[in-house]
């Protein structure tokens, strides 16, 4: 079985968050402004994803903080004026040669989108690819998204796992049973966590903002570098808890995070480990497991004292397992 590195306790790390939203849309307030909030959190980066319009932002671009163009596209119901139905995060991907033009700054595009069966959802994610862009099957959970939808609909890179809007809303905020669905079919996808924010209200007790977000590792905080990084899955998804290192040696996949009351390994289709110090309490920083060549995929989350969640990507043991005789 061989070595590998997913994430490196001596790299540097950048936090970003990929789904907010501006007065371009349905949010509070102007871009700048946003842009601004976040920066105060301790960001690193944003893709200010408004609906239905494309947002480039290089102005607000500096050596400690950038904006990745994107938009949230969605307004495709099967049942035309409700939901549940579809949205999707796009982001641009610099290394792709896109097969269409790319979107433009504040280019703006029709809602609804006609219903045209099953397809249709298919259609739109490689819509979004052909000019360039990652995808991102956004807020499953509340949007009610059929779990068969997971297997069905392919070429989307990541599944938003968390969505802190929908924790206020409809306390809806988890997709990681779609995410386990997807991969226990065979789908290689990496876990989001993200804001979804609109209203940015820095004088509220409990931050409507920033309580989700990924964390790259990336040798620059460039746009190119940091995309690079999402579609390696070189990242991990937090609300809270950080992971500093995550490496497979000698057929033992190990991890370090800051002090948390539990570290769970979700093994398919053998069970991983569930660790933590029952009897004394104390804060768990580091586990491991054994890794079985039946195994289709690890992924770890690490639960602190207040329930927070930092989720490791999957580690896929084929890829381990190559060349091996």
């Amino acid at each position: 079985m061989k070595n590998k590195i997913y994430l490196e306790r001596s790299k540097p790390t950048y936090k970003g968050n990929l789904h907010l939203h501006t007065t371009w849309s349905d949010g509070s307030l102007p871009a700048a402004e946003v842009v601004e909030a976040f920066k105060e959190k301790g960001y690193h980066f944003v893709c200010i994803s408004d609906h239905d319009i494309y947002a480039r932002t290089d102005e607000f671009n500096t050596d400690a903080f950038i904006t990745i163009p994107g938009m949230e596209r969605g307004g495709l119901n099967p049942i035309a004026d409700k939901d549940p139905g579809y949205h999707f995060g796009v982001i641009d991907d610099p290394s792709e040669q896109p097969e269409q033009q790319r979107f433009e700054h504040l280019q703006t595009f029709p809602i609804p989108i006609p219903w045209e069966g099953d397809h249709s959802p298919q259609a739109l994610i490689d819509e979004m690819r052909s000019h360039g862009n990652l995808v991102i099957f956004n807020h499953p959970e509340w949007h009610l998204t059929r779990f068969e939808d997971m297997v069905k609909y392919k070429r989307f890179f990541a599944i938003e796992i968390y969505n802190h809007a929908t924790e206020w809303s409809t306390t809806s905020s988890y997709g990681t049973a779609y995410w386990d669905h997807a991969l226990q079919n065979g789908q290689r996808v990496f876990g989001i966590a993200a804001d979804d924010s609109h209203g940015h209200d820095k004088n509220w007790k409990i931050a409507e903002y920033g309580g989700g977000w990924v964390q790259v590792q990336s040798e620059a905080l460039t746009h190119p570098d940091i995309v690079s990084n999402l579609k390696q899955g070189s990242f991990y998804s937090s609300t809270g808890p950080e992971i500093y290192d995550l490496r497979v040696e000698e057929g033992q996949l190990m991890i370090e995070c800051s002090p948390c009351k539990f570290i769970m390994f979700k093994a398919f289709p053998l069970r991983g480990p569930f660790v933590g110090n029952h009897e004394s309490g104390e804060p768990m920083t580091a586990a491991s497991m054994s890794i079985e060549e039946e195994m289709q995929y690890i992924r770890v989350e690490c639960i602190d004292f207040d329930g927070r969640v930092a989720w490791s990507n999957p580690v896929f043991v084929a890829d381990l397992l190559e060349g091996d005789e």
